[in-house]
């Protein structure tokens, strides 16, 4: 139930005031909104009672404190680049507790990790969680290289993306290339990563969930 700064947030800027909660991500108006987007998206990525799990990008942790109200006792490490989005934790965690009417039995940890590095303590985790992140990644190889030691043995990496149709294909809001599943396979094998599991989630956007083991 502690929350742990393993940060510092002394350099961060004000937020501007809102009427929001927060400002980054995801506000459901209600518990029951939070719960179809647990059955909808977030319950695929198989997150399991007592699990230590590192979210990579987590943002401000909307995703993680949603699964926190349906799986207990999760040891959380959230990873971030935005030291701003961070800070605004604690204000997700207080609102989305707000509509669930008590407090999630969970522990988290904020890391501030850099483009090459996630700062995240090696052979830790049961499962990494990379939602919508892999295809923002500038340092591909660095990165892998430094999740495949995060790993416990037999520890999974499940990454989440919308799959472009074809090759080229950009991502709408931040004109990224979308990943095209043929050579993300490819560059994850050459990374090490075996595939052992492959969801697909809404068939219209190409919402896909990829579980890897490392070699």
């Amino acid at each position: 139930m502690v929350l742990l700064l393993i940060v510092s947030l002394s350099g961060c800027t004000l937020l501007k005031k809102s009427k929001r909660p927060y400002e980054y991500s995801w506000l459901p108006k209600n518990f029951k909104e939070i719960r179809t987007h647990y059955d909808k998206y977030v319950r695929m990525l198989g997150c399991r009672k007592g699990e230590t799990i590192a979210s990579i990008g987590a943002g401000n942790g909307t995703t993680e404190v949603a699964i926190s109200c349906f799986v207990d006792r999760i040891d959380w490490y959230l990873q971030e680049i935005d030291s701003a989005r961070l800070f605004e934790f604690h204000r997700v965690r207080e609102y989305f507790e707000k509509l669930y009417g008590k407090k999630t039995e969970a522990n988290f940890n904020l890391v501030l990790g850099t483009e090459s590095s996630t700062n995240l303590p090696e052979s830790t985790f049961d499962r990494i969680l990379m939602v919508n992140v892999y295809h923002e990644l500038t340092n591909r190889e660095a990165m892998m290289n430094d999740i495949s030691k995060l790993l416990k043995q037999n520890g999974k990496l499940v990454i989440m993306e919308p799959m472009a149709k074809q090759a080229g294909d950009l991502h709408a809001n931040c004109k990224h290339l979308k990943l095209y599943e043929p050579d993300f396979l490819q560059e994850m094998r050459q990374f090490g990563f075996k595939l052992s599991k492959r969801d697909v989630g809404e068939k219209i956007s190409l919402v896909t969930y990829y579980t890897f083991l490392y070699k």
